[in-house]
């Protein structure tokens, strides 16, 4: 797969990279961030900062790094967010009997200056992944990003050039790649070892984006930012609609263009495509090893589409609703001839609303984060996988955890499982498709030279400008 290679950097040069390169770039914070760094023992607990310290914060980075390392400071646009965030840092140093100083702040920049933080962990908007990685890794921090790592094609290339300048370990939150009882790992592993025969369809099922209906404009809550919430993207007015979940992702935050919602526009980010895709797509292409660039062109063909909004020209005629597609049948089809079908919901052929189906000429499976099912599941007790095939798969002992390997990869220099490389290779067909199904036509990507074949239009989406300011410099 390509994601278990050792880091050929070392530990002084990279540091001494960065440094070169933040103080060329003009950069905010200092160019001598992370010197001290080199000092310390590789025994040593990181220091964390934290940049969007919203839900992913809260159920995921920051429970699960205070466990390995203290936190010194959090970077939020939205001061209750922030607040927040402290409170948890607060209540896991208290346990762990370390030092109740935790600094706030609007400007992200700030963690980046602070010289005593190794790593950042990133949970912000996707609109804002690429420059928070970009930049904290200019200034020497190792980095843990939520996927999706981007918002475009071109920011995925913007990213592995940066590590290739500073040689910073960057980690992708694809938990699935290591966690969930290990049952997408095997899932992968059963692939490698031809448990169905000749691959012949992959189904991937991750649900539809919501419907919000018309949303007026508003003032934005107390103590949120907006014009630094929305960063790259162009100044638009907020808007909120009247109504809430009570339960759930977002519970308690009112439909908006911010907080939850973000996700269900094409302008944030990318729908379902972005979110259960960039978990279940990654699964579906690391098990017919196409997690690289040398796989031939990819079609895609939208086979049928719903959006909420009427579109022209791949962009959506209405601003006062959310934009990305409800329902979608997709048929993506790699140069050997394998099929893999990206859906709103299977229930109706297969029986799943969510998941990855296996099909083979020997058989088919399902996996999703609850069952891992299917004929060749069973015939794992007559006839088990090799002992070692979790190793084999990682190149490297099995992960204790998502968040521990990237703090054992912070201490080895090695490049974490969960690598950017392979998630741009994914991500970029996520792209891909979501352009597809805004332009609703069949397209020709090919994943070497990142960009559309014989399609000009389709090739205007794979970059994006940016606002005067929150440009991405690399």
């Amino acid at each position: 797969m390509g994601v278990s290679l050792a880091n050929p950097f070392s530990r002084r040069s990279f540091l001494q990279t960065s440094a070169t390169a933040a103080a060329s770039a003009g950069l905010y914070f200092s160019s001598t961030a992370a010197l001290t760094a080199d000092e310390k023992s590789p025994n040593e607990q990181p220091n964390f900062g934290y940049i969007g310290t919203g839900i992913r914060f809260h159920t995921a980075l920051g429970p699960f790094s205070t466990e390995l390392g203290p936190g010194l400071a959090v970077a939020d646009v939205d001061a209750v967010q922030a607040g927040r965030a402290k409170q948890v840092i607060f209540d896991q140093h208290r346990e762990f009997n370390r030092p109740l100083v935790v600094h706030t702040h609007e400007d992200y920049r700030h963690v980046l200056d602070n010289k005593e933080i190794d790593a950042v962990l990133i949970g912000s908007p996707d609109h804002w992944h690429t420059k928070h990685v970009v930049e904290a890794m200019q200034a020497g921090k190792d980095v843990y990003c939520e996927k999706p790592l981007t918002l475009t094609i071109k920011e995925g290339q913007q990213i592995l050039e940066t590590i290739k300048k500073t040689g910073q370990v960057l980690q992708v939150g694809t938990q699935q790649r290591t966690e969930f009882g290990q049952r997408f790992a095997t899932a992968v592993a059963m692939m490698h070892d031809n448990r169905i025969g000749d691959v012949k369809k992959l189904t991937v099922a991750i649900g539809g984006s919501r419907d919000s209906g018309s949303m007026p404009v508003a003032d934005p809550p107390q103590g949120l930012n907006w014009e630094k919430w929305l960063g790259q993207c162009p100044v638009v007015p907020y808007r909120e609609g009247k109504w809430v979940d009570t339960s759930g992702w977002g519970a308690g935050h009112p439909f908006s263009r911010a907080h939850r919602y973000y996700r269900w526009f094409y302008e944030y980010s990318g729908g379902k495509l972005t979110d259960w895709g960039a978990h279940h797509v990654d699964i579906a292409m690391w098990s017919i090893k196409k997690l690289t660039s040398d796989i031939g062109n990819i079609e895609i063909d939208p086979l049928s589409v719903v959006h909420p909004v009427e579109f022209k020209d791949g962009m959506p005629m209405q601003d006062d609703r959310f934009n990305c597609a409800l329902k979608f049948n997709v048929k993506v089809t790699f140069k050997d001839g394998i099929e893999m079908f990206v859906t709103d919901n299977a229930s109706d052929s297969l029986g799943f609303e969510n998941g990855i189906m296996f099909e083979g000429s020997k058989g088919r499976f399902l996996v999703n984060r609850g069952k891992l099912v299917g004929k060749p599941v069973e015939q794992l007790k007559s006839n088990p996988l090799p002992g070692d095939w979790a190793d084999k798969l990682y190149g490297r002992p099995a992960p204790k955890s998502h968040m521990q390997h990237f703090v054992d990869c912070i201490k080895s220099r090695e490049t974490p499982i969960s690598d950017a490389e392979s998630h741009h290779r994914m991500l970029a067909v996520c792209h891909a498709i979501n352009i597809a199904m805004r332009l609703n036509r069949k397209l020709t990507f090919d994943p070497a030279t990142d960009k559309f074949v014989g399609d000009e239009q389709a090739n205007s989406f794979i970059a994006r400008e940016q606002r005067k300011g929150y440009e991405i410099n690399v």
